[in-house]
C-alpha cells in the first residue's frame, strides 16, 4: 500500500469502494473486524487504521482489490515482493493473516518489519501506535442512516503501547492454529528495537 501512495497513484484521502467481499456480515466467523458495511464511505486511511487497531480482516480484503483489483492480484504482489527481499519461508495465501496457512518465521517478519519501518516510518505514529478506533462515524454513513448505528470503540490490542517505555508498535495476531503473535518496537534514544514472538 505505502509503495503505491509513494508513486502518487493512491493517497491516504482516497474513498475506497467497499465490494462485497470486504463487508463484515461476509467475514469468516470470529475474524477480526473493523465492521465494514455495504453503503458505507470509508478512506484509505481509515482503512489502514482499522488494519493496525482493529486487525480488520473486512479492512483487509477492501485495501487488496483497491490496490491490485482483486484479492488474487494483491496476494501474487505480496509473495512477489516477499522474494525480492529474500524472505524464503514467507509465503502468503490471503491478506489478512487470518489463514493458517500463510507461513513466515520470526527471523524472517523481523527482517520485514525492520524494512517496513526503514522505509516508512511514518506509519508508527499514524497507525500502529493508535490507541484505539471508533468506526463507523456519522460521515461514513449515506444519508438516509445517519443516527441509526453507534461507533464500535476498540482499543488496541497490542497492550505494550501503554506499559513499555518507548513502545509505538507494531502488530499483535491471533489465531487457533498458531497462538498469540506480537511483532514488537521501541524506541530508546538513538536504537530502534525489534522483538517478534510467535505461538505464545
Amino acid at each position: 500500500v505505502f509503495q503505491e501512495i509513494a508513486t502518487g497513484r493512491i493517497s491516504l484521502d482516497d474513498i475506497v469502494p467497499l465490494p462485497p467481499e470486504s463487508w463484515a456480515v461476509n467475514a469468516p466467523p470470529q475474524s477480526s473486524l473493523m465492521f465494514l458495511a455495504e453503503g458505507q464511505t470509508v478512506t484509505l486511511r481509515e482503512l489502514l487504521l482499522g488494519l493496525a487497531v482493529a486487525s480488520g480482516n473486512d479492512a483487509a480484503v477492501a485495501v487488496a482489490h483497491y490496490v491490485s483489483g482483486s484479492v488474487d492480484k494483491f496476494i501474487e504482489r505480496m509473495n512477489r515482493e516477499m522474494e525480492l527481499l529474500g524472505l524464503e519461508k514467507t509465503r502468503f495465501v490471503e491478506p489478512s493473516g487470518y489463514s493458517e496457512l500463510n507461513l513466515t518465521t520470526p527471523r524472517e517478519f523481523a527482517a520485514f518489519a525492520r524494512t517496513y519501518l526503514s522505509r516508512y516510518p511514518e506509519s508508527l505514529e499514524a497507525f500502529h501506535s493508535q490507541a484505539s478506533i471508533s468506526y463507523p462515524q456519522e460521515h461514513n454513513f449515506a444519508e438516509w442512516h445517519k443516527g441509526k448505528e453507534q461507533p464500535i470503540f476498540q482499543r488496541n490490542t497490542n497492550k505494550l503501547l501503554d506499559s513499555l517505555p518507548g513502545c509505538d508498535g507494531l502488530k499483535t495476531g491471533f489465531i487457533y492454529e498458531s497462538g498469540y503473535n506480537l511483532s514488537l518496537t521501541a524506541q530508546r534514544g538513538e536504537t530502534r528495537f525489534i522483538s517478534v514472538t510467535m505461538m505464545g
